[in-house]
């Protein structure tokens, strides 16, 4: 059995097909697909469905994923007429935001909604359902994945979006080390979260943002042993831009070799 883990395909569906040709994916393999599965690409729905049918496929929650369970929620409450739909403020609903062009949940709001409603409830109750964190042990090494961040409490080895609470999945969805201030690789500074010693997995900020490149300039996977105190992973090679900088990375976790397959041809 190998071991694999990918994150953020947004919605590229023949990409991620094309991936798993790749690394000629088998049935006593393992993926772990790390959140950001639908968005801005057009298959959003379709993927989650093809990754719900694969018994060894292991899907994360991102904040994508919640933007679009705080956006289903808000429309049946407005189909049950508990809210005001003019809102109180002048801030985005949550439907506005998903579906905003910066997070483009629009193909995947149109297909979802094309559903019948047996459909839709059985990917929603998917969704919910979904791991926010999970500890794994792969040829001795613990791996920590998430979308984004973890915390600074122990939670032992998996972390269910039923079992967290609405601060907690924010948090870990869609904080990042990537984002704080300060020196990175400062020495003295210590890992923030509870398992020091684990490998921490994670996608949500493509790596072009840290100038983290091939030589084609192509999002290439980071790994870091000291990034704010902490062994930092970071899978998110770019779909989202939809550029030709944009890459799928896959990583086998027993081997650290990483795949990649390009969104478009340079």
């Amino acid at each position: 059995m190998r071991t694999f883990v990918i994150s953020d395909i947004h919605g590229h569906y023949d990409t991620f097909i094309n991936l798993l040709d790749l690394i000629d994916f088998k049935p006593d393999d393992l993926l772990y697909i790390d959140g950001d599965v639908i968005d801005r690409g057009k298959d959003g729905i379709k993927l989650i469905k093809y990754i719900m049918a694969q018994p060894n496929m292991e899907m994360f929650l991102g904040n994508h994923e919640m933007m679009m369970l705080k956006a289903i929620e808000y429309q049946r409450e407005l189909e049950r007429g508990t809210i005001d739909p003019r809102g109180e403020d002048d801030h985005l609903t949550p439907y506005e935001l998903w579906t905003h062009p910066a997070n483009g949940g629009e193909d995947t709001f149109r297909d979802f909604y094309d559903l019948s409603v047996n459909e839709q409830n059985e990917i929603e109750e998917y969704l919910k359902g979904l791991r926010l964190i999970k500890r794994i042990t792969v040829e001795g090494v613990k791996y920590h994945i998430s979308h984004s961040y973890s915390l600074e409490r122990k939670f032992g080895k998996e972390l269910f979006f039923k079992k967290a609470t609405p601060a907690e999945a924010e948090t870990i969805v869609w904080e990042s080390l990537f984002d704080r201030m300060g020196n990175p690789y400062d020495k003295k500074e210590k890992c923030p979260f509870q398992y020091k010693r684990d490998r921490y997995i994670v996608g949500h900020i493509f790596t072009q943002r840290l100038n983290h490149l091939d030589d084609l300039g192509r999002g290439k996977i980071f790994i870091s042993e000291k990034y704010r105190g902490c062994y930092v992973i970071d899978l998110d090679c770019g779909m989202a831009i939809n550029s030709r900088s944009s890459r799928l990375g896959c990583l086998e976790l027993e081997t650290m070799r990483e795949y990649y397959v390009a969104l478009m041809e340079l």
